[in-house]
């Protein structure tokens, strides 16, 4: 049995809550032993204390790390649970249990980086990244390449290893649907899942919206997520006339839910790690479309499972879902071929079992 710890403080649910829960749960089924430390009453606490992980509380700021007795706490909580493997996600929390596991000199730190930003190059990442994190788990090319931007010996190669993330097809898809939205006789629905923040670039979609309305074509965009963007792209749709083609879900806490209600997947994302929701959306048999970008061509094929464009190209975006709405043929092949695609290379088991070989005893 070995001793695992997955440190989370984020507060929101995202990507790398997700891949956190789903790999902590994975080891936890095992019977190995898991601890799971993540902000209060936040969406992966709740939902790992639901599935019977060993859950403690911390709530951290972007400073916690100044602060001696944080740091105390953590290195406590680790040496107290006997962790041999630390498992992060953040900056923040690089920082703060970085520095707490240096304290004791244990356990190893794994550093799992999920989105395609440079690092910073500063003294403190620099100390971090050389001296204490022993792995740097990236999941795409995209983000591996992006690590050294800043400072080409920020991490060492022997350090990255290069995991894409995983989905568990058969629970992903079990159980009963409940669609987020009832489409109308002959409407194409476009759907997009993700937090309503500048990252995604959702005022990009609403572009789209008007520049297909402009082509007389019969749709509606089905937004799910939330966000403090909401109030503007609200307004936003409004004043270019597009708002009653625009249904905004809100948070969506089954994505298939949403993905089973359109007929091709949007993602206008400046960057990604992994994008999941293509994944999932591939899963659930709609082709995507997206921009160029990224981790996009590790998960779709162009012109077989979706379409990739040009960042912020809306003429193109528009026609590659026109080319889409107009042939039924096209749409459902796009699409099944993107199901056996996603099925033959992120599932759950072999990709969490190579997660497992990184993270595990060396």
């Amino acid at each position: 049995m070995y001793n695992y710890c997955f440190f989370n403080s984020v507060t929101v649910w995202g990507g790398g809550e997700k891949w956190h829960l789903e790999v902590a749960t994975y080891l936890h089924n095992k019977g190995q032993k898991v601890l799971l430390i993540a902000a209060p009453n936040s969406p992966l606490a709740e939902k790992a204390k639901a599935k019977g992980i060993n859950v403690q509380t911390i709530k951290l700021s972007n400073v916690s790390f100044l602060n001696p007795f944080i740091l105390l706490r953590i290195a406590r909580l680790l040496k107290g649970f006997k962790i041999e493997s630390l498992i992060l996600n953040s900056p923040r929390d690089l920082k703060c249990a970085g520095l707490a596991s240096k304290l004791i000199k244990s356990p190893k730190v794994i550093f799992r980086r999920g989105s395609d930003i440079p690092i910073k190059d500063s003294l403190l990442n620099r100390f971090l990244y050389q001296k204490v994190v022993k792995k740097v788990l990236v999941n795409s090319e995209a983000t591996k390449i992006s690590l050294n931007k800043n400072n080409s010996q920020m991490v060492p190669a022997q350090k990255i290893a290069l995991v894409p993330n995983g989905i568990d097809t058969n629970q992903f898809l079990e159980g009963q649907v409940s669609k987020v939205y009832e489409k109308q006789k002959d409407e194409f629905v476009l759907c997009t899942l993700g937090r309503l923040v500048p990252q995604k670039n959702h005022d990009f979609l609403i572009d789209v919206a008007l520049a297909l309305k402009k082509r007389e074509l019969k749709f509606k965009l089905i937004i799910g997520g939330s966000g403090k963007l909401e109030t503007a792209l609200r307004d936003t749709a409004k004043q270019k006339g597009v708002l009653s083609e625009v249904v905004f879900a809100g948070f969506i806490e089954r994505p298939k839910d949403l993905y089973l209600s359109g007929d091709v997947f949007v993602l206008s994302s400046l960057w990604e790690g992994f994008g999941y929701v293509l994944a999932e959306a591939g899963l659930c048999e709609l082709p995507s479309v997206a921009f160029n970008i990224s981790s996009n061509a590790q998960i779709i094929q162009e012109g077989k499972t979706g379409f990739l464009v040009g960042e912020g190209a809306v003429d193109l975006f528009s026609e590659a879902i026109i080319s889409l709405a107009k042939n039924d043929d096209l749409k459902n092949k796009m699409g099944k071929r993107a199901k056996r695609f996603v099925e033959n290379n992120f599932e759950a088991k072999n990709i969490f079992e190579k997660v497992e070989a990184v993270i595990g005893p060396d």
